[in-house]
């Protein structure tokens, strides 16, 4: 295939079944490798359609600049599209983001700035976020994307939902998305939804995330959950919420990887151990896919990293019985009793 612009490649990314994690009485499993994307995740999608929406109102002019927050991959996405535009890009990182993922941004000749503050949950989101904002008001020409409350975010993914029905002729059973800005889960449910009504479209939220009224705590995960919840979510869109621990996520990347070969992040991890849960529990004859929205390069220092993972005191499951094992009892909540646990800015529960 050809291409005039890095961004006209984004999307149309593989899926692939798993092989040796899913058993002979389960869903087939099939994994979105949004990894394939240009700028290496899925935040390449909302990233462009958010850019380009933005230079059609004329809210970004090409001489003007990007601001925003992000725990990492967004802001990769941001720091591509602004080097192939032509447009500066500032971006608000953490402690906590991925030294690799910083690099990256800074190596696409964006500027990442790292705030430290945390707010009194102990979270650097909120804060990040507000010091984008600050940016956003004072320097002329500055646009934030505000990827957590932007339309285009989750209508960037009515393409990724078309990708999934059209790769397995409409014979979609059950969707697994993860959540954070939750475009994902809001758009792909829309889309899904018109096409295949009984496809169960099936959140996953880190323990100690917010995102879809979760009890607030702290988590190793990155790229998953958020501190309050996005004005994205779409409680409609969800049939059924699991809440994932870092082990159980970092334990399928481990075997992803030396099992299936595919080195994927966490928040992939994430995805895929609930879908063989939704699997186990669907059978044969069905089809679920879990969309994994990035690989494993960024993590290499920390997931696949034995003496991280002692130091943080984690038992991962070293085999693919084991990792089945921690399936049995791992159960969903429904859909209809999520609640949203804050918003940021504050806003009235809908």
């Amino acid at each position: 295939m050809r291409y005039d612009t890095i961004l006209d490649a984004i999307g149309n990314t593989p899926m692939v079944r798993l092989q040796r994690l899913a058993g002979p009485a389960d869903a087939a499993v099939w994994v979105k490798l949004e990894c394939l994307n240009p700028g290496g995740s899925v935040k390449a999608r909302p990233a462009s359609a958010m850019i380009r929406a933005a230079l059609r109102s004329g809210a970004l002019t090409e001489d003007g600049s990007i601001v925003e927050a992000t725990s990492g991959n967004l802001g990769i996405a941001l720091a591509m599209i602004g080097s192939a535009l032509g447009i500066q890009v500032r971006i608000m990182v953490d402690p906590r983001t991925p030294a690799l993922s910083v690099r990256t941004i800074a190596a696409y000749g964006a500027d990442p700035v790292l705030v430290e503050r945390a707010d009194e949950h102990g979270k650097f989101q909120i804060p990040r976020i507000q010091a984008a904002e600050t940016v956003g008001r004072t320097v002329e020409g500055a646009y934030v994307p505000n990827q957590w409350d932007n339309p285009e975010n989750p209508s960037a993914h009515s393409a990724t939902a078309s990708e999934i029905i059209d790769d397995l002729d409409g014979d979609v059973d059950a969707v697994v998305c993860t959540t954070s800005s939750c475009g994902q889960i809001t758009g792909i449910g829309r889309r899904v939804k018109q096409t295949r009504p009984d496809c169960r479209m099936v959140a996953v939220d880190g323990r100690g995330s917010a995102a879809i009224g979760g009890p607030m705590g702290q988590h190793l995960l990155v790229g998953l959950g958020s501190a309050f919840t996005p004005g994205n979510f779409d409680p409609a869109t969800v049939d059924e919420a699991y809440w994932c621990g870092d082990t159980e996520a970092f334990s399928t990347c481990r075997l992803l990887a030396s099992k299936e070969g595919m080195l994927l992040g966490g928040s992939s991890g994430a995805a895929v151990f609930v879908a063989l849960a939704v699997a186990r529990r669907l059978g044969p004859g069905n089809n679920v896919v879990a969309v994994a929205p990035d690989g494993g390069d960024r993590y290499l220092d920390t997931i696949y990293n034995d003496t991280w993972i002692r130091h943080h005191d984690l038992t991962l499951a070293a085999t693919v019985a084991d990792l089945r094992d921690r399936l049995t009892g791992y159960t969903p909540f429904p859909g209809n009793q999520l609640r949203p646990w804050r918003h940021y800015p504050a806003r009235p529960d809908p």
